[in-house]
């Protein structure tokens, strides 16, 4: 008989147990930004992953399915329109999850995209960042994440 030491069965259980946390892609070219918004976005409970240019976004997007996405839209290699093109044509759905991110014009940005509800200007306002993805998320969405903040 194997006698089982707690911190390993912890472990374990751990990873059995699928992270019940919100998953955020930031999609992000200018590390300082990514690695604020990817900081702000943990400390609200997120497992936040991240992608550098729009390739690595797509990538990330064929592999798993984001509960919201922080997107720029000037991104080397494919720009945050050409990955808003790849979700519109994969998970349509997925449109209205996505926070913009930009220093461009929003309501240009909703005239291409109309399902996108949330945008943001940079800098970005960490309160702001956390309200527009609880909206993406719906206030209930996630209990164990993003639960400091109440959104009006």
């Amino acid at each position: 008989m194997t006698a089982f030491h707690l911190p390993v069965a912890l472990e374990l259980l751990i990873e059995l147990l699928p992270d019940m946390r919100p998953t955020v892609l930031v999609v992000e070219d200018d590390f300082a930004t990514r690695e604020a918004l990817r900081k702000i976005l943990e400390a609200e409970g997120c497992a936040v992953d991240v992608a550098v240019d729009g390739e690595k976004a797509v990538g990330c997007l064929a592999q798993r399915t984001y509960d919201a996405v922080v997107l720029d839209l000037a991104l080397p290699k494919l720009s945050g329109t050409d990955v808003m093109e790849y979700i519109a044509s994969t998970n349509p759905a997925q449109l209205g999850s996505i926070v913009v991110v930009t220093g461009l014009e929003a309501n240009e940005i909703r005239k291409l995209f109309p399902a996108i509800r949330e945008t943001l200007s940079k800098p970005v306002m960490p309160t702001r960042l956390i309200a527009s993805v609880r909206r993406c998320l719906g206030a209930t969405a996630h209990p164990n994440g993003l639960s400091g903040i109440s959104v009006a």
